[in-house]
């Protein structure tokens, strides 16, 4: 698989004005779900942050300037009240991007305590509506097994998950996994149904010159912002510890752990 060095806030600038030149309304994944009609064209931003949070902040302060909104999920270890208010300050979703199965190494009643108690944390900041499950790659657990048998999102007062309650098979889905936006197997299985994904990317300006073309119509963004950067030397750690992260990825889904 190729990977690309444009993970710059220049290269995410110009998927932004790519956006906003092509006329696509940007949604948070809160107002996609609460939405009774959807805009005809519109790109669902999603970030999952889960180190590097200053990162984050960075990307929020340039979608504000292209009047772009976005959910931003932060691990327990990215979370600060003091970053989640500035964040929403900017006009930005923050969600929770929990990791309670694999911290409790899969005991799951111990697991949805974790997962209340920090979603109580959270709140104290902002208001918190959906969510979003880490990846661990490292561990065998998968976090959204927390919902199988119970509880609901509604008993934690959320709207829903960013991967299970929104329709991947309706919209295009492009992720930065992996140092490409070209779609892997993880990211087909997202889709609660078949889907014919109808385009593909390889950097951040092959997709900014598809949304320049409005085309696809309907379409969800996730970034790691932890890539993102204009440092040179942080960009070649990065690029170093995705590479490495992209092998036990690769050594999990052979020897029958989960997908990331």
């Amino acid at each position: 698989m190729a990977v690309t060095d444009e993970f710059t806030h220049a290269a995410y600038a110009e998927l932004l004005g790519a956006l906003a030149d092509a006329g696509y309304e940007t949604l948070t994944v809160r107002e996609y779900l609460r939405a009774g009609s959807l805009p005809e064209r519109f790109v669902v931003l999603r970030h999952d942050v889960d180190r590097k949070p200053r990162r984050a902040e960075a990307l929020a302060r340039l979608e504000a300037e292209f009047d772009a909104s976005a959910s931003y999920y932060l691990h327990p270890s990215a979370f600060r009240e003091g970053r989640a208010e500035r964040l929403v300050d900017l006009g930005h979703e923050v969600g929770y991007h929990y990791d309670d199965v694999a911290t409790t190494r899969g005991d799951l009643d111990t697991a949805r305590a974790l997962f209340a108690n920090n979603l109580r944390v959270f709140r104290r900041a902002c208001d918190v509506a959906t969510v979003s499950p880490h990846a661990a790659a490292l561990s065998q657990h998968d976090n959204t097994v927390l919902w199988q048998r119970g509880p609901s999102f509604e008993e934690f007062g959320l709207l829903g998950d960013a991967d299970r309650s929104v329709d991947y098979v309706d919209l295009s889905f492009f992720s930065d996994a992996g140092r490409t936006f070209r779609e892997r197997p993880a990211d087909r299985a997202r889709s609660l149904g078949e889907r014919d994904q109808p385009t593909t990317a390889e950097t951040a300006s092959d997709l900014a010159a598809q949304f320049r073309a409005g085309s696809p119509a309907r379409v969800c963004v996730l970034t790691h912002p932890c890539r993102w950067t204009n440092s040179l030397p942080a960009r070649v750690v990065s690029r170093s510890r995705d590479r490495a992260a992209t092998l036990v990825y690769r050594g999990a889904t052979l020897f029958g752990g989960p997908e990331a």
